[in-house]
């Protein structure tokens, strides 16, 4: 089947089309979710205990360096100061089977953060908490031990997204 003479002036090549397209995405604001860049307002913060990539603090310092922020290496010398100052995983069983074995958890990461600048002003305290649940089939231990530990580290990435968000919003 070809097309009416009228519209072969207007077929454009694919790469044409294709970079058309992807100039209108870009022009409108689409970006992929998790892809944002945290902003140069956040250079010159310090991360303490973000050598610890098991925890929320370790987590949020790779993903600012990964977007680019300039971390202070030097707690003296840094514009902001960021602590966790207690963070806390909980897990509750929802529902058991007819022999007892869990088959929902509700897991619960509470996080107690504190950003300080060197300004002077009063340090900004506030805890945040996720909640998932987390559905187990079968009497699988292992694979529910192992599903368990990515659920957590999930949390911990969920959590510094929105620590970064927060702290972005505070401090524009």
């Amino acid at each position: 089947m070809s097309l009416p003479n009228s519209l072969h002036r207007w077929r454009l090549p694919a790469p044409w089309l294709a970079l058309v397209l992807l100039l209108l995405l870009s022009g409108c604001g689409f970006h992929l979710k998790g892809y944002a860049q945290p902003s140069a307002a956040l250079n010159g913060l310090y991360i303490v205990a973000g050598d610890r990539i098991d925890t929320v603090a370790g987590v949020l310092q790779r993903e600012l360096l990964g977007g680019g922020v300039i971390l202070s290496p030097d707690r003296e010398a840094a514009k902001y100061l960021f602590q966790v100052v207690e963070e806390k995983f909980s897990s509750r069983v929802l529902s058991v089977d007819a022999n007892g074995k869990a088959l929902d958890n509700e897991l619960r990461l509470r996080a107690k953060v504190r950003l300080t600048a060197r300004t002077g002003m009063e340090p900004h305290e506030e805890q945040l908490e996720l909640v998932r649940q987390l559905s187990f089939s079968g009497s699988d231990e292992l694979g529910q031990r192992n599903e368990t530990a990515l659920m957590m580290d999930d949390m911990r990435r969920d959590l510094a997204a929105q620590i970064i968000r927060r702290m972005e919003a505070g401090l524009r």
